[in-house]
């Protein structure tokens, strides 16, 4: 009987042992000490076009002119960027969705093959999908003769495609269907990779779902996983495509898709369970934006495109005492011919023209009287830019109001777009913190301008 007693007795000392350290692993956090937890690298939308699916014809021509990405310069940005982070020290590299121009099947393979790049450098990738990766009608070749449709993925090739860059280390997957999972980067650390997308409903569509919304049975798992990892002591953050704020006063209203559906409710949740930082993308723009709930406060941090100006990555660093350092770095070297233009001079240049093209265009359909188009459309083109880049209040002085005053009664005088107004005005109030570089406390929500460690 000895024997099979003491059998016991090792059996429940080394029980007692790993929970001992696995409590000490989830209280770790709690610690006064500002040692480096875990370092992040963001780049965000790369919608990887690989040009050998062609960029002649009508049709690619219109998609160019329609849209705001440097869709055939992609790849050599995806390049240098992959460059740029393969040299820094961040431990994981976060990409919240749109991976590819139109979810084609060859895009995401050349993107995994970028991603293999990094991880062969000693990051870990994790990433999830945007509205535009998954059983996209949009997925197309182009010539000059012809369009044609090509292989888009489903949502298990996407998972298969991307196993390696988070699926295949998932601590917990979403069960009812959304490819939302969690993972442990580094011990007592859970990040919340987050799919809100709708791309269920693309069958039949002519083009990708925009808006993002998470089904109730995915809300109840997130709540549930939520629970679990504070009972545990768990460090939380997350990523998802949609944003999680609104990043101006008005941004529901104009652009209600980018933002995921309940917002304010999914905010005081995070706020609630103690997830108070979340990194989003899908807007294109270099915002971070700081809400305070009732049930405590949330900072969402969005990256810009890397393929629509200002062209910026981000890097964190997240401290054992619950302080997040932010900063970001533009992109400038790009291995491409540029007419002669370095690469952030080309990269607005490019936004500029066709955003004038495609809100000209939009002013004339609502009815704006031609002689007001331009004037009107280049205010709101400067606003945007703004909006886009960042820190708005660089770009705006005291000329800017009395423009906006002028454009005012313009708009005043159009019953179709009375709307603007107050959506313009929103954009040009930059809402703290800074967008390129701060310090937050994440208990506290306190924020300075400090030196990045």
């Amino acid at each position: 009987m000895l024997p099979y007693f003491s059998k016991q007795i090792k059996i429940y000392l080394l029980l007692v042992i790993i929970s001992i350290l696995s409590f000490r692993v989830a209280k770790s956090f709690e610690s006064t000490g500002n040692e480096l937890l875990l370092s992040i690298s963001i780049f965000s939308d790369p919608h990887l076009y690989d040009t050998t699916l062609g960029t002649s014809g009508e049709d690619f021509a219109k998609y160019l002119l329609s849209d705001r990405k440097m869709l055939v310069e992609s790849e050599a940005i995806l390049r240098a960027v992959v460059n740029m982070i393969s040299k820094d020290y961040s431990q994981i590299v976060l990409v919240p969705g749109d991976l590819t121009k139109d979810g084609e099947l060859q895009n995401h393979l050349l993107m995994a093959k970028y991603l293999r790049l990094l991880e062969s450098h000693g990051k870990k990738v994790y990433v999830i999908p945007g509205n535009h990766d998954i059983n996209n009608p949009q997925s197309l070749s182009y010539s000059e003769s012809k369009t044609l449709r090509v292989p888009t993925v489903t949502a298990e090739e996407f998972k298969n495609i991307y196993a390696e860059f988070g699926y295949s280390e998932a601590i917990s997957s979403d069960p009812n269907g959304s490819l939302s999972y969690i993972v442990e980067p580094v011990p007592g650390v859970w990040l919340f990779c987050l799919d809100a997308c709708r791309w269920r409903e693309n069958d039949g569509s002519p083009e990708a779902i925009t808006g993002g919304r998470f089904s109730i049975e995915t809300l109840q798992w997130l709540k549930e996983k939520l629970a679990e990892g504070r009972g545990k002591g768990k460090f939380m953050l997350a990523m998802m495509h949609h944003n999680l704020v609104e990043h101006f006063i008005g941004q529901s209203l104009l652009f209600p898709d980018y933002l995921v559906h309940n917002w304010e409710e999914l905010c005081a949740t995070f706020a609630e369970f103690g997830l108070n930082m979340v990194f989003t993308g899908h807007n294109h723009a270099h915002d971070a934006r700081l809400l305070a709930t009732e049930k405590g406060m949330i900072i969402d941090v969005m990256t810009s495109s890397i393929v629509t100006w200002p062209c910026v990555i981000r890097r964190v660093n997240i401290r054992r005492n619950g302080i997040a350092e932010v900063r970001s770095e533009k992109i400038t070297e790009v291995n491409f011919n540029f007419n002669g233009l370095d690469f952030q001079t080309y990269a607005k240049k490019h936004l500029t023209n066709n955003l004038s093209s495609m809100i000209e265009n939009l002013l004339k359909q609502v009815g704006l009287p031609k002689a007001n188009v331009s004037k009107v459309a280049n205010f709101i083109v400067e606003t945007y830019l703004g909006y886009l880049h960042g820190n708005e209040n660089q770009f705006f002085n005291d000329g800017t109001q009395i423009n906006l005053e002028n454009i005012k009664e313009i708009i005043d005088n159009t019953p179709s777009i009375t709307h603007l107004f107050p959506i313009l005005e929103g954009m040009l109030k930059d809402l703290p913190p800074d967008d390129y570089e701060f310090t937050i406390d994440l208990k506290t929500g306190s924020i300075t301008k400090a030196e990045f460690k």
